[in-house]
């Protein structure tokens, strides 16, 4: 190895070392049980049991801030940390009107979980182009505005396990253009959905959705995908192509309802059935979409997938009638037995 490899590979070892240097500091804010650990880039704070008020101040290079479970009020003093990435102040107590972050311009990840919040903090439109990961989990909101994350380029938004009572714009979060996942599962069973999503809307979001590079995963529950997509007596004023990429980039997706699935009816399961088969994927019919998305049966109490073929024979659907007919695509092989079966009695009326 020549001297110049050789004295790089020291100076980039040298380089290691610095900048991975720590300090590991036992009880280093006074008169509280808090332990820290800190690096040129990075401190986190740890067994403080909600004691502090405020957050300490180590050095302005700081990038990654880490303290769970540590404060009784949002801290005051976090925007001398103005090049934080990561902020992690998870199980600490904020009130949702103090909450400001617009200092921190260069923020990437926040998480806010399990903080006592009741709702969005406001995020203001011109501080905060680089942030991708929120976590707004495990708080008190009942009201989710689409429009309070308008100006984000999120890639995950973390709402899960709210007690949400009521969802506003969703269309907002549909167009966001980076976004990959999205979960708004509720804790609370029956969600209402303020207003529905007009044609043009999921026409233009359509539109964003064909890109084949795009993923997009959203978990929800209180709100049936039937209460959000187009219905079916409005299929004739999409396209077929737009109600496709909608389905599509429902396809790993779960929307999980009790308290108002709506019931089966024959009309809207063949229209349902026929545009989900037109999707181009090779395991749509044991996808989270088609597992999840049920109807609720005449006898008020099974719950079956709406685009299971099954469940339109179990309703003693018409097999034949004034629209076009579409593939029988099923599931399982009871499925493929049973339309064998009506199909053979057809060809028996038929030819007799």
């Amino acid at each position: 190895m020549s001297a110049a490899v050789h004295q790089f590979f020291l100076f980039c070892f040298l380089l290691l070392i610095n900048s991975t240097k720590s300090y590991n500091l036992t009880s280093c804010i006074p008169n509280t049980s808090c332990q820290c650990y800190l690096t040129q880039y990075a401190f986190i704070l740890s067994n403080c049991s909600h004691t502090l008020s405020d957050v300490p101040i180590f050095n302005s290079t700081i990038t990654k801030i880490i303290a769970r479970n540590a404060f009784t009020q949002w801290p005051s003093q976090l925007c001398k940390y103005s090049k934080i990435q990561i902020l992690d102040l998870s199980g600490s107590y904020f009130d949702s009107e103090f909450v400001d972050i617009s200092c921190l311009t260069q923020l990437i990840h926040l998480n806010l979980s399990n903080t006592k919040l009741t709702k969005i903090p406001n995020f203001h439109k011109n501080f905060l182009n680089y942030l991708q990961i929120l976590d707004l989990s495990n708080n008190n909101i009942k009201i989710l505005d689409g429009l309070a994350f308008q100006s984000l380029n999120l890639i995950s938004l973390l709402l899960q396990n709210n007690p949400m009572e009521s969802i506003e714009h969703l269309e907002i979060l549909f167009n966001l253009t980076n976004v990959e996942l999205i979960n708004l599962h509720s804790s609370n069973f029956d969600v209402t959905l303020k207003q529905s999503l007009t044609i043009d809307q999921w026409i233009d979001i359509s539109h964003q959705w064909e890109t084949p590079k795009k993923i997009f995963t959203i978990r929800m529950n209180g709100i049936p995908l039937q209460r959000i997509i187009p219905k079916p007596d409005q299929f004739q004023i999409i396209s077929v192509d737009a109600m496709k990429n909608i389905l599509k980039m429902f396809i790993n997706s779960t929307f999980i309802s009790l308290a108002n699935t709506p019931i089966c009816n024959c009309a809207h399961l063949r229209s349902y059935q026929r545009y989900f088969s037109y999707i181009d994927y090779q395991k749509k019919y044991s996808s989270p979409l088609f597992q999840s998305t049920k109807c609720l049966m005449p006898d008020g109490s099974t719950y079956a997938p709406l685009f299971d073929r099954l469940t339109y024979i179990n309703l003693r659907c018409p097999l034949l009638s004034k629209i076009s007919f579409f593939p029988l695509l099923t599931s399982s092989s009871s499925t493929i037995y049973s339309v064998s079966i009506s199909f053979f009695i057809i060809y028996l009326f038929l030819i007799c």
